[in-house]
């Protein structure tokens, strides 16, 4: 099957990653690949310059066209340009399938008259002029799916839910001795209790309910050792002097800043790994750290119930609410056993239902749907 990919940009977004995995496990099936992009955002980005390497070392033929850019009138002439161009490529290109890994590309196969698929990656899509529902649409969670159809106005027989899948290389253990080195390097004691984040580090990530929640542990604990480590980029300056007013504030609390990389070696690191976003599409980096083996914790937001059975396989917390999170942090810090357990279940969990195989299988029977019809 010849297979075409529609991705506005290649980014730091879990967008970017979910359309990796997944072209891995299309190529893995024999299935050909192409993709249509505006490239990377940051041609200086060694992290960008790596995810693009993967695409074309894994055959994805990539077609890359033109980004608005310049003043109204250039970026006007710019994106009519490349409309054309991309038109002419989904015409020419004869693919079986279309997927439209970006929402705001579908206008362009229903302009032609091309049945195609596309995936509802967040819950802040609305319908307007780019957007146009597809022949199937991929629900990543089951409240994405009711998103897609009470307000993308979906038909519910056209909606399929498809779990992220990640690669089981997360589920393979550094040794005690890279951890021990990696502990090193970010000078981090052994007897030191990591509470790790991994993603952008803006207001909208609840980083501070985290930070107090710490914070409130260590005042009733005084003589427990533990550090934030936040693996991630600041969203923009304002951002970074936010951050650094809030660790002024809760001086007892420990922050470190790691820039953003691949996060899989920081995980092994991770005692406990926690995301306290105030909205998410899905939290994949909640399925990453199950996988490795980290005691996760997040909050109520989308995913959520399809990742966590609460108390079994990790813990949910509802948004904005720092006593809650303590009163989890209160059961998990002093009880290595609790932990260890929550970690073991959570890794069979995603192992069992959040693997790139897995993703690959329901997204091919989506496929074989539209082609069909």
């Amino acid at each position: 099957m010849h297979i075409l990919f529609l991705l506005s940009r290649i980014e730091k977004n879990g967008v970017t990653l979910h359309t990796l995995d997944l072209a891995k496990g299309l190529i893995k099936e024999g299935h050909e690949l192409t993709m249509l992009t505006g490239g990377i955002t940051d041609s200086s980005n060694e992290y960008l310059l790596k995810i693009e390497k993967e695409f074309t070392d894994l055959g994805v033929r990539l077609k890359i066209f033109k980004t608005p850019k310049g003043n109204i009138v250039s970026k006007a002439f710019t994106s009519i340009s490349s409309i054309l161009v991309l038109l002419k490529w989904i015409v020419t290109l004869k693919a079986d399938i279309i997927h439209c890994q970006s929402p705001y590309m579908t206008f362009l196969p229903w302009l032609i008259g091309k049945k195609f698929v596309t995936t509802v990656h967040n819950v802040s899509l609305v319908q307007n002029l780019k957007y146009k529902n597809p022949t199937r649409l991929i629900a990543i969670s089951t409240d994405s799916k009711t998103y897609g159809i009470d307000t993308l106005k979906a038909s519910e027989g056209t909606v399929d839910v498809v779990f992220h899948g990640i690669s089981d290389r997360f589920a393979i253990p550094s040794t005690e001795e890279q951890k021990k080195q990696l502990r090193l390097k970010h000078n981090i004691p052994n007897d030191t209790l990591i509470i790790g984040y991994v993603g952008r580090i803006t207001i909208e990530k609840g980083l501070d309910i985290l930070i107090e929640a710490v914070d409130q542990y260590l005042a009733k604990n005084n003589e427990a050792k533990i550090e934030l480590v936040f693996l991630g980029d600041y969203y923009n300056e304002e951002d970074k002097s936010w951050l650094a007013d809030l660790t002024k504030k809760h001086s007892n609390t420990k922050v470190q800043v790691i820039d953003f990389q691949d996060p899989k070696p920081i995980y092994d690191i991770f005692d406990i790994f926690v995301l306290p976003s105030h909205s998410e599409a899905f939290g994949l980096v909640c399925i990453e750290s199950m996988m490795s083996n980290c005691c996760t914790i997040r909050t109520d937001t989308i995913g959520a119930v399809d990742q966590i059975e609460d108390s079994v396989d990790g813990f949910i917390f509802p948004v904005k609410n720092a006593n809650a999170l303590l009163g989890i942090f209160e059961k998990v810090i002093p009880n290595t056993e609790l932990r260890n357990e929550i970690a073991a279940r959570g890794k069979k969990r995603a192992l069992e239902n959040f693997t790139i195989e897995a993703m690959t299988s329901k997204t091919i029977a989506v496929y074989k749907k539209v082609t069909v019809t």
